[in-house]
């Protein structure tokens, strides 16, 4: 074993500087490591990178560990900032009540000039449009500037559509030809419901603008073409993806004309400043601006390449990701925290990696991203997610950028406790993942028609068991109908099973697949327990109706479903285009239990059964809250006994860990 204690890793940086002391003598490893292990100690402090870390090669593990308070860092760090009133020409583009409050920094050009990238403006990111590297922020006291925007909180509503613009989602090649259309793109044109801020808008050059433009499901991040104060209306100048609409929900941001409130700030990338009305008590706060667009760990990949352990060390300030690695094997990042990162924390494709006791917040998009196996052959690629805490992720892309995603077969997200996101917590796709004992909650906080946990469109999706997990505080109403679980647009072949879900708007929310199983599980004082439609016969039938343009025909024959192992472990998959098409067969809903909450809707129960549902006796209305508060702190304490559940511990704990599938 080699060891190498670092106080500025220069040799195995590409770029770095280091504001800690020498290495201590490093601490016993978590685990036996090989004779021919490198085990590279990193120095408490602040280590600054420049450019990825790069890890040696010809070594068959490396160890790369923090001592006490380790952290990299991707910003420019500026320990005692010198803040100074505006000059007269800025102070005249600010809001007149923000003038006295504005402070502005210059960035120091020597350390702009180590980074190879520029100050970076906002990017174009949303729905389908996944961030490839965040903006650079500000930090201040280890919190995130806001842009500055309008409106402050929420958002502003549309009084009227002149112009939709064009609509890509209608050239994409899965739109039933009938509603296929193709034209050049065309941002769209509208007039807000508040129109006295125009001309603030007009002023500020660079104002971008981000928005649930139709769906509520569906955001994205535009740049702004034009404002024109007379006619009342603002022009965008990309293409919203399913067209602009009088139903969203917009806000300007980037805007130094609406720099008015405490905690916004604007960076004027020409000059090398930072703009902003400080929070109070932070204006001699340290200041982190992001800077680094690329990984700052690449674990290294490819035949003979070194199994990987990241342990004990704190990431933060980045405009990309922390870790990443494709075709990675047996990595593993344990007892790390990631605050303040860009993009996704960690992104890992291969097998065998395990993510564990980790603590990600304010991640730009989305904390863990794994994907692995092999899905034609049911090869399991063994991924592991445990007893870690996600808050505030989708940070900056507001959807479609859960706490974990995991794609593939055979992977396992245990004793996880997810809180504090828009929109889904949990994205999965592919086969036998088992979602354990995780405490997922007030998640789905800004949009509609998503769920905690979520799968969609693919009725090859079988094997996948949701089991003995706690969802609570999830409120909604049935025209957005937000859930706890969600098996979207005809997923199939999922098992929800011992599941205690507790003041969500709706429980589970089946999107009329085929072969999903609901059973055990126990709903309190939520709003209806089960929605199990029957789309693949109603408003879906068209978009089911043709294979050559259809998303789940496609998946369908992607998969060798009549060969092993898929023909013996899953059958009924062979006569899903003959059997009652598009109907919910094979759906099973029992021995659920209901405490202050409706069954809800089984629309079609000629072929989903519903057997052994208990309704519980409810205490008063007043003893209600009280139950459901002592109901979440058993579950997460100790063993909660309610209905059929039998749950507990539940979100990150020391005990051991549960069997992965497969």
């Amino acid at each position: 074993m080699h060891r190498i204690a670092l106080a500025a890793p220069v040799a195995l940086l590409a770029a770095c500087t280091s504001t800690g002391p020498a290495a201590p003598e490093p601490h016993a490893p978590s685990a036996p490591l090989a004779p021919d292990t490198i085990v590279i100690d990193l120095a408490p402090g602040t280590t600054t990178l420049t450019a990825p870390l790069t890890l040696p090669a010809g070594a068959r593990e490396i160890v790369v560990r923090g001592h006490g308070r380790t952290t990299l860092s991707g910003g420019i760090t500026i320990a005692a900032p010198d803040w100074r009133a505006p000059d007269e020409r800025l102070a005249a583009a600010l809001p007149a009540e923000a003038v006295a409050h504005v402070r502005v920094l210059e960035l120091p050009a020597a350390e702009l000039a180590r980074w190879p990238a520029a100050l970076a403006g906002p990017v174009h990111c949303g729905h389908t449009v996944p961030m490839p590297v965040a903006p650079t922020e500000v930090f201040v006291g280890g919190r995130a500037l806001t842009p500055a925007r309008w409106p402050n909180d929420g958002w502003a509503t549309i009084e009227r559509i002149v112009d939709a613009g064009s609509v890509p989602r209608n050239a994409e090649p899965d739109t039933p030809a009938a509603q296929r259309s193709t034209e050049p793109a065309r941002g769209g044109t509208f007039v807000p419901s508040d129109r006295s801020r125009l001309a603030r808008w007009q002023r500020s050059g660079d104002a971008w603008m981000q928005g649930y433009w139709n769906w509520d499901w569906s955001d994205e991040q535009l740049p702004v073409a034009s404002v024109d104060p007379t006619a009342g209306t603002v022009t965008l100048a990309m293409p919203h993806r399913y067209g602009l609409a009088q139903r969203g929900r917009f806000r300007i941001t980037n805007a130094l004309g609406e720099l008015d409130s405490p905690g916004e700030c604007w960076i004027d990338r020409g000059n090398a400043r930072v703009v902003a009305w400080l929070p109070a008590g932070d204006e001699h706060a340290p200041v982190t601006v992001s800077m680094l667009a690329e990984p700052m760990i690449r674990i290294p990949s490819g035949p003979g390449a070194p199994r990987v352990t990241v342990e004990g060390i704190a990431f933060e300030c980045t405009r990309g990701s922390a870790i990443v690695g494709t075709g990675v094997d047996g990595a593993t990042v344990r007892d790390c925290t990631f605050s303040n990162i860009g993009t996704r924390a960690i992104s890992l494709d291969g097998a065998r990696c395990v993510v564990t006791r980790c603590t990600f917040t304010d991640i730009g998009t989305t904390g863990v991203h794994l994907e692995g196996g092999d899905r034609a052959t049911l090869t399991p690629g063994r991924h592991r997610v445990e007893g870690s805490t996600f808050t505030r992720c989708g940070r900056l892309q507001r959807t479609y950028a859960p706490a974990i995603e995991i794609a593939g077969v055979g992977h396992a997200l245990v004793r996880n406790e997810i809180s504090d996101l828009p929109h889904i917590a949990v994205i999965y796709a592919g086969n036998e993942h088992l979602i354990e004992a995780n405490h997922v909650h007030h998640v789905v906080q800004e949009t509609g028609d998503a769920g905690a946990i979520c799968i969609g469109r693919d009725w090859t999706a079988h094997g996948n068991v949701l089991r003995g997990n706690l969802v609570h505080d999830i409120p909604g109403s049935d025209a957005r109908y937000q859930n706890a679980f969600y098996v979207d647009d005809m997923a199939s072949g999922i098992t929800l099973e011992d599941n205690l879900v507790i003041r969500c708007n709706w429980g589970m929310l089946i999107g009329g697949g085929r072969d999903n199983v609901i059973r055990r599980n126990t709903f309190v004082a939520c709003g209806k327990a089960i929605m199990y439609d029957a789309r693949g016969v109603g408003w879906m039938a068209p978009h089911i109706a043709d294979p050559a343009t259809s998303t789940l025909h496609r998946r369908l024959a992607e998969m060798p479903v009549d060969r092993e192992p898929w023909r013996s472990r899953y059958p009924s998959l062979q006569s899903y285009l003959t059997d009652r098409f598009g109907r919910p067969v094979g759906g099973v809903v029992e021995g659920n239990a209901l405490l202050a909450t409706p069954l809800g809707t089984i629309e079609d129960r000629a072929c989903v059964t519903e057997s052994g549902t208990v309704a519980l006796p409810a205490p008063v209305a007043e003893g209600l809250p009280a139950e459901c508060d002592r109901l979440i702190d058993d579950a997460c304490t100790g063993n909660v006994r309610i209905g059929n559940a039998r749950l507990g511990p539940v979100g990150p704990t020391r005990a051991p860990p549960l069997t992965p599938p497969g």
